[in-house]
């Protein structure tokens, strides 16, 4: 294919990376909502279930690495494993970390509170691009920035003005928001760490790998990780109820929608950036409000005013964004 047919296929895959990207997060947030909505508190342990989505990415990048690339390459990465141990364990304990730290931020914080400051990681992840990928940021691209955070502002926030309430006292409000804040510091550096990786291609010290092989490389590292922290944060709960305790059909569904959305998050990585892939999680919050107001009932009214000009401004921040 020449340089002239290249360039629309490579839009078109940001385009349907972004675009799945979208609807796995908006699938995993309702699902996730679902798992709490009887009791509050689920009766499953959490870091087990970061544990098992990390072992079903494994295993589904090992198929998918077998199946496209053959089993010489997937040999061949499964031995370069320990020379990458320094490049890859790093973001491996950063994800682990922040996907532990949303959980207790889920606990800490009402859920308006929670998903707003959550959107932190956005500009946390345009800093660290500029950092580490040396990415311009054009005035357009500045301005998106600023709208997509006063539109989730809109978004979540509510009437009656619940959504400064939180789910305990001030310190535990406080708590609450350096955890998610921490969170969003680990996700902006280990994204755009990841999108270096992911787009070095033959230089020197790293060999030329598919986006397969990199999140192969990537599980074999998180799983360890993630299963020392689930037996180390959890291990007394873990030794009553068992590690699968409390699992049923939604938390299945909770582990495969984690699972699949790593390897989209690598795609994105590779075919489009790690802020547009913020920009692609913020359009899913939008799909959530609209799918908890007029499918779920939580909703009485509908949608408010603000909430509307909420949504405007995020798609709109996010085709600017785009097009630069």
């Amino acid at each position: 294919m020449g340089p002239s047919g290249a360039a629309p296929r490579a839009r078109a895959l940001q385009v349907w990376t972004l675009l799945l990207l979208t609807a796995q997060n908006t699938a995993l947030v309702l699902v996730t909502k679902m798992s709490y909505r009887d009791g509050g508190a689920a009766p499953y342990v959490a870091s087990t279930v970061i544990a098992c989505s990390e072992m079903a990415k494994l295993l589904a990048s090992g198929g998918l690495v077998l199946a496209l690339d053959g089993e010489r390459e997937f040999w061949s990465a499964v031995r370069e494993i320990p020379s990458s141990a320094f490049r890859l364990a790093l973001p491996s304990v950063l994800y682990v970390v922040q996907n532990n730290l949303l959980f207790e931020g889920i606990r800490l914080l009402s859920p308006t509170v929670y998903m707003v400051c959550s959107q932190s990681k956005i500009l946390t992840s345009a800093l660290f691009a500029y950092v580490l990928l040396k990415t311009t940021v054009t005035r357009t691209q500045a301005a998106s920035l600023c709208a997509l955070v006063v539109g989730m502002i809109l978004v979540q926030a509510q009437d009656d003005g619940s959504a400064s309430g939180g789910r305990g006292d001030s310190g535990t409000s406080l708590r609450g928001l350096v955890v998610v804040f921490t969170a969003s510091m680990t996700s902006g550096f280990a994204g755009a760490y990841l999108e270096k990786m992911y787009k070095q291609v033959g230089v020197v010290g790293v060999p030329a790998r598919s986006i397969w092989v990199r999140n192969m490389q990537l599980a074999c590292f998180s799983v360890p990780i993630a299963m020392f922290t689930a037996m180390n944060k959890d291990g007394a709960r873990l030794a009553t109820q068992g590690f699968f305790g409390g699992y049923d059909g939604i938390v299945i569904l909770i582990i495969a929608l984690q699972a699949i959305g790593g390897l989209i998050v690598a795609a994105v990585m590779r075919y489009a950036s790690n802020v547009l892939k913020c920009f692609a999680v913020s359009l899913s919050i939008c799909n959530c409000a609209v799918a908890t107001t007029y499918v779920l009932g939580d909703g009485t009214d509908g949608m408010s005013a603000h909430q509307m000009l909420g949504i405007v401004l995020v798609i709109g921040a996010t085709f600017a964004y785009a097009n630069k």
